[in-house]
């Protein structure tokens, strides 16, 4: 074999080495690619989508605005015929009013009325926190939408919810549970621990259209309208950690924030009330859990948060503290009492929190809180908090006035049947 042919040919066969390897090395490449993706695509996602809070401008809390008015609506749970009953009432006008809701605006009530009450909220884009039974319903949909992107999933689904629908039971809920323990398989072991397949979330869940759950989605766990020093959640919030003094220097009230150096002094205590405000958001540990803003009722002896219906309602706590503020200045302080009272007098100014979900405890009227949960799905009332930075000029309105923040404002309601 001459020279140049036994050159060509080891070229040739190193060429077909090195050909080999890359594509050895690409298939590793991208069979090791498809593994992560798959895995990515398997793993359980975020399903709780929270927002921990979000900040209403004066626009968008336009109390003081003349002729405009703020509506808040307590706990609707899919009761649309009294909503739109309340909001007939109130001669709601979208122009010249901003509607706002606490939370819980569906499930529990009548299932076409929860798809009616979201398809109203969401097409009107009205502005208004989350409440646990919505959450439950955001959570069961971003499941769905996990579950149907995986190879078999929605087959999995459709064949249950074909014999559900074939079965037509009284209690879906329990024909789920007995069905899935029946027919056990990998889908079913994807439900999270407590989670109750074919519940009245789960079917909310089902059947909203995703510009609803889009609007689910963007509701935050807080409400916070500095201008007019109002909070708004489902449960509630707390005015500073249990476990210690509200006087205690880790505690938000206690402690008068500073502003920042660029900060130019128009109205330094509005500045400072804001920071104040939303420090408690951010500095009270049980107020960074969404659990707590969606679920809490009360404080057990033992400081802990309760959402059952033992302990100090946390609204009587929120409102001793506030009863402590005294303002920012020190001369204002120690002076009534004496300085051995200095635990209770404190470097703020009060705020107004606005909330639902204690139904048992009914409209819930403090100083420095306002509970709207007034049982509508329980064929009580469904109540509303009109804001309009007006004094009542009529009698009538006057029998519903309330203090409010440094104002007033009025309470109407509507029988719920």
């Amino acid at each position: 074999m001459t020279s140049p042919l036994r050159t060509q040919l080891a070229f040739s066969l190193l060429s077909l080495i090195c050909i080999y390897f890359l594509f050895s090395a690409v298939s590793d490449a991208t069979k090791g690619f498809w593994q992560v993706l798959t895995a990515t695509i398997d793993r359980r996602p975020d399903l709780g989508r929270y927002v921990p809070h979000r900040t209403l401008s004066a626009a968008e809390f336009p109390i003081y605005q003349p002729n405009q008015r703020v509506l808040i609506v307590g706990d609707v749970h899919g009761m649309h015929e009294p909503l739109q009953t309340l909001l007939n009432k109130l001669s709601y006008n979208p122009s010249s009013d901003t509607l706002i809701h606490v939370g819980d605006i569906v499930a529990k009530g009548p299932h076409r009325g929860s798809l009616n009450v979201l398809k109203f909220m969401a097409s009107h884009n009205i502005t208004g926190v989350r409440g646990n039974h919505d959450q439950k319903v955001i959570e069961w949909r971003a499941w769905l939408d996990w579950i149907t992107r995986l190879d078999g999933g929605a087959v999995w689904l459709a064949n249950v919810h074909a014999a559900a629908d074939e079965a037509n039971p009284d209690d879906p809920e329990e024909w789920a549970e007995r069905h899935l323990k029946k027919h056990k398989s990998k889908w079913s072991r994807k439900i999270p621990e407590g989670w109750k397949f074919l519940s009245d979330h789960y079917r909310v869940a089902r059947d909203m259209t995703p510009a609803q759950f889009e609007y689910l989605t963007r509701l935050p766990l807080v409400l916070h309208a500095p201008e007019a020093h109002v909070l708004i959640a489902h449960a509630g919030i707390l005015p500073s950690d249990p476990r210690y003094k509200p006087s205690h220097r880790r505690q938000p009230l206690a402690t008068v924030p500073s502003l920042p150096s660029n900060h130019r002094p128009v109205d330094s205590i509005a500045a400072l009330r804001r920071l104040q405000e939303a420090s408690l958001l951010a500095k009270v540990p049980q107020n960074t859990d969404p659990w707590v803003t969606l679920n809490m009722r009360g404080i057990l002896s033992d400081k802990s948060v309760t959402r059952g219906k033992d302990g100090t309602p946390w609204s009587e706590v929120w409102n001793r503290d506030m009863g402590y503020c005294t303002g920012f200045e020190p001369s204002r302080r120690y002076t009534s009492r004496g300085r051995k009272h200095k635990d209770t007098e404190l470097p703020c100014f009060p705020a107004t929190v606005v909330y639902g979900h204690a139904a048992s405890r009914g409209l819930d009227v403090k100083r420095w809180s306002v509970g709207l949960d007034s049982a509508c799905v329980r064929n009580d009332r469904l109540s509303a908090l009109v804001l309009d930075g007006e004094p009542p000029a009529d009698s009538a309105r006057r029998k519903h006035t309330i203090q409010f923040g440094e104002g007033t404002a009025q309470i109407v309601d509507v029988k719920c049947k």
